[in-house]
């Protein structure tokens, strides 16, 4: 049997290489979005609504080694609400006059400093730490003072010390009004040899001098550790903690367990966790899970690090997972305003590559557009040894669900259209390099369309971006010029890159337009105005009278662009089936229709969805929906030019939910379910068929594999699992052969050979597991036909048609648990070995087959005995067309009785 499932091909540059099956004819469900992914090393299962753990970091800036141009980045990507806290330096290179007045450098020194802090506040609280760049003579700075000014017989010189730390802050409150909130005696003392002569115990001695001997510092927090190898943090911490308020690190080296190993002490000591050069957002989402709330960027990259300082102040976390052994980490939040976003971070210098996998609970979603899913995939790229191979990697996800939603991935080569020149056919294009960037009229030249794509994962640090080339010239992108952060022509610009003020990250701003915004400064582009040739520039977000200046979009260059939205799709219909809707409409008349989107809320709510898009064909079943719940529909048609229809008149449907078998594969040379509910699995490879079977030709073979099944198959009150399955192995233990679940703590699964060498069926809902075992594991190398039943007072069982075991003590249900990682072959946990065996006739039922419907299904004799029309279960079909209820569908409308279900 030819397989008529069709996969589609999502180009999704953080999922690497896809598989794609490309097969006609198309069958058109929700089960299209379903793609299997291999195992992730981490999990990160979230729900939307969940109230979350909530953080109250300070976040902040550092001006310690002066960069006007990090500053500005900051304040850009952060937001100035965002900003708490500045780092700035004290300085030694000049010896004290009268023992208290500084030196005019290290003075000068101080006064640029916060000259570069007041463009963001005058008053912003700033922290002080050590420059110890700035000690000694050398050819740039002769009149330097010796270093044993400080540091002398190589124990440091600790009042000295203490009175050049207290000097600058007597200048800092008699010229500024900068707070200054705390003291770092030393920087990096572990590292530096300058203070060689700086143990411990100096340390706190200057700290303890600043407390006594001077006033003006007796209130400032004093900071321990302060240490470059987070390894070495607690040794430089622990003997002066009581003279420290504060305690710090660095993570340029070290093990994770010390990095989280420390600031869970400084919690329980009662101290303030602070972390004042931080390199990843990594860093970030580490530090606040083990107790750090003050954090300061050493240099700022951009975009993951703003929205992670603006969410984790502004919102809730909804999931965080790491893995230690290769220094990274991941985490959801939720933004207060509603907006959901997931992170990947890591060692600057010590990551090694790691894979995490999102999986949202409650709905599906989009992720940077890539969906409808509950599950996404991103691999975060790292190293193999220190400072080998690492390129700093870090990455913000958007999460985003609703009736507008990104209409497709962009990855291919377009014309750029700015929403208010674009309509008369002006797009975005340059002469010759070094030129300004303008608009003129389309004339299909090469210097008019441009390749866009994501950047490379590896491109150095934050790769949340895309990289805009010429399709005439591939070294030619769009520059801003002078790296500027502020208002600024865009060039034509040919270098090796893309460089951070050559890549840009896309903001969906709705009705197929996006936002472009530049890495470097994340500022918006922009249309300097409506003439044919205004010039392209960057710019701060402009007011709203002026929105449409910067909103672009993306037309492939074979499109003829116009602005005409299709016709709104006619003849919508619903059709209730046993766990699914199937609906269907009018085929719209335009010529340049690209296709349909489906769109869904739970009946009585505005929670609109996009649970398909770009369907090619009149009809979509949907699978998706829950049992016993009603919901709304309607349908959009999208256009080449990215322009969306009216939505049609709203349907109302759900399924029938009577008790019946709602899939079943049969393995036949594909994936596909035979009922009309059309939950066909997916497979991370392609499948392999082969002739040992027990029902029809084939069977299927996994060789430490696995399938996935649609979200909802499990998804109900009661459950029955059936199938033929033959194990082929006698000793492997912990093997699935199916297991249904969220994660590690939400599952419902079947061993045949647990840890005792029996087989095991076992459910969990976040708290003690429950389960029932058997007299022995499964025979190996035999086809046996297994089934799992579960009623409201009994699971049971059965291997041949016969009962091997049963419980009245299991208590959980599968829809408490509402899985939607569903699989056969695969476990939850990643541990866990794929199983090896052969499947054919898998059957999945929502209620609990009795022994004599056990027997049937084995002997292939099974019919529904639970009759449609006398189930007080059963809600009859609702049909509707047009929003208008109807008793009957129309004649000539093609459509299924969903009670004439085949059950043979």
């Amino acid at each position: 049997m030819m397989n008529q499932k069709k996969y589609i091909l999502f180009v999704v540059a953080a999922l690497g290489a896809a598989t794609a099956f490309a097969q006609e004819p198309v069958r058109s469900s929700s089960s299209l979005y379903l793609h299997a992914q291999k195992k992730a090393d981490v999990s990160l299962p979230y729900a939307i609504s969940a109230e979350g753990k909530r953080f109250q970091p300070t976040w902040g800036l550092d001006q310690a080694w002066p960069n006007e141009s990090n500053l500005l980045k900051g304040i850009n990507h952060m937001g100035k609400e965002n900003i708490g806290i500045g780092r700035t330096a004290f300085r030694y290179s000049v010896a004290l006059t009268n023992d208290s007045v500084l030196g005019a450098a290290d003075i000068t020194a101080l006064r640029n400093r916060n000259t570069i802090f007041n463009k963001l506040s005058a008053t912003l609280p700033l922290v002080f730490t050590a420059d110890q760049e700035a000690v000694g003579p050398n050819d740039a700075n002769p009149d330097r003072v010796p270093p044993e000014y400080f540091v002398k017989n190589k124990s440091a010189n600790i009042e000295h010390w203490a009175a050049m730390i207290n000097s600058h802050v007597h200048w800092m409150q008699a010229n500024t009004k900068h707070p200054v909130v705390g003291i770092s005696p030393f920087n990096e003392p572990d590292y530096w040899s300058i203070e060689e002569g700086a143990t411990p115990e100096k340390q706190w001695q200057v700290a303890k001098l600043l407390k006594e001997q001077y006033p003006r510092c007796a209130e400032i927090p004093m900071v321990g550790g302060n240490t470059l190898n987070n390894d070495k943090a607690l040794e430089w911490y622990t003997p002066g903690k009581q003279y420290y308020e504060w305690g710090n690190t660095h993570q340029l080296a070290g093990s994770f367990d010390s990095f989280a190993g420390f600031f869970q002490q400084l919690k329980k000591d009662g101290k303030v966790g602070y972390a004042d050069e931080m390199h990843n957002v990594g860093e970030a989402m580490v530090g606040l899970e083990y107790g750090m709330t003050v954090g300061i960027w050493w240099g700022f990259d951009s975009r993951a690090r703003g929205e992670f300082c603006d969410i984790s102040r502004n919102g809730v976390r909804l999931a965080y997972g790491e893995h230690r052994n290769n220094w990274t980490a991941a985490s959801v939040y939720r933004h207060d305003d509603g907006r959901v976003k997931a992170f990947v971070g890591s060692s600057e210098r010590q990551a090694k590559t790691t894979t995490y996998q999102f999986v949202s609970t409650e709905r599906d979603v989009y992720y940077d557009g890539y969906g409808p899913v509950h599950e996404f995939v991103m691999e975060m790229p790292g190293g193999t040894g220190y400072q080998t191979g690492q390129t700093n990697g870090e990455r913000v996800i958007n999460v985003t669900w609703g009736e507008d939603v990104p209409p497709s991935e962009i990855n291919g080569t377009y014309k750029l259209l700015n929403k208010v020149s674009g309509a008369t056919g002006n797009v975005v294009s340059y002469t010759s390099s070094g030129d300004i960037i303008k608009q003129s009229r389309y004339s299909n030249s090469k210097k008019q369309q441009w390749t866009v794509k994501p950047c490379n994962p590896r491109i150095g640090g934050d790769y949340s971006f895309y990289d805009i080339e010429s399709v005439d010239n591939p070294n030619i992108r769009m520059n801003v010029k002078d790296y500027s952060k502020d208002k600024a022509d865009i060039l034509a610009w040919t270098q090796d890159g893309p460089t951070s003020n050559e890549q840009w990250y896309l903001e969906y701003a709705g009705n197929g337009y996006y936002y472009i915004r530049n890495r470097e400064s994340a500022l918006y582009l922009a249309s300097a105005g409506t003439s044919t040739i205004a010039t392209i520039i960057q710019t701060p977000k402009l007011s709203d009278d002026k929105r449409d200046l910067m909103l672009f979009r993306f037309v492939p260059v074979d499109v003829a662009f116009e602005t005409v939205a299709p016709a709104k799709p006619a003849g919508l219909l619903a059709e209730s089936q046993s766990a699914s809707v199937r609906l269907s409409w009018t085929a719209n008349t335009e010529t340049d229709v690209e296709g349909y989107m489906v769109v869904r809320a739970p009946k009585g709510t505005d929670d609109w969805n996009t649970i398909a898009r770009q369907l090619t064909e009149t009809y979509f079943v949907d699978n998706t929906c829950r049992p016993n719940t009603s919901y709304i529909y309607k349908v959009k048609a999208i256009d080449r030019s990215q322009n969306i229809s009216e939505a049609s008149d709203i349907v109302e449907a759900a399924p029938l939910g009577q008790p019946t078998m709602i899939a079943r594969w049969d393995f036949e040379d594909n994936l596909n379910d035979d009922t009309q509910n059309m939950l066909d699995m997916a497979s991370p490879s392609t499948p392999k068929y082969v002739a040992d079977h027990k029902v029809g030709d084939k069977s299927l073979s996994l060789t430490a594999q696995f399938v996935q099944l649609p979200y909802r198959v499990a998804d109900s009150d009661e459950l029955s699992v059936a199938m033929w399955v033959k194990w082929n192995t006698s000793t492997t233990q912990w093997q699935r052969i199916f297991d249904f679940g969220n994660d590690e703590d939400h599952y419902l699964f079947l061993t045949p050979n647990s840890g005792t060498s029996k087989m095991r069926f076992a459910i969990k809902n976040g708290g003690d597991e429950q389960i029932l075992d058997c007299p022995s594991k499964l025979s190996s190398y035999l086809w046996k036909h297994v089934v799992v039943t579960m009623g409201k007072d009994k699971t049971a069982i059965y291997v041949d048609g016969t009962e091997v075991a049963s419980t009245t003590g299991i208590t959980i249900k599968p829809s408490d648990i509402r899985p939607v990682l569903n699989y056969l072959g695969r476990s939850q946990y990643t541990a866990d070995p794929n199983i090896s065996a052969n499947y054919d006739d898998v059957r999945i039922f929502n209620y609990a087959l009795s022994a004599d419907e056990v027997k049937a299904v084995k002997d292939g004799t099974y019919t529904n005995i639970q009759s449609v029309e006398n189930s007080d279960a059963v809600s009859k079909p609702i049909y509707t067309i047009d929003g208008k209820r109807i008793d009957r569908p129309q004649q000539g409308i093609n459509i299924i009785d969903s009670r004439k279900i085949l059950m043979k």
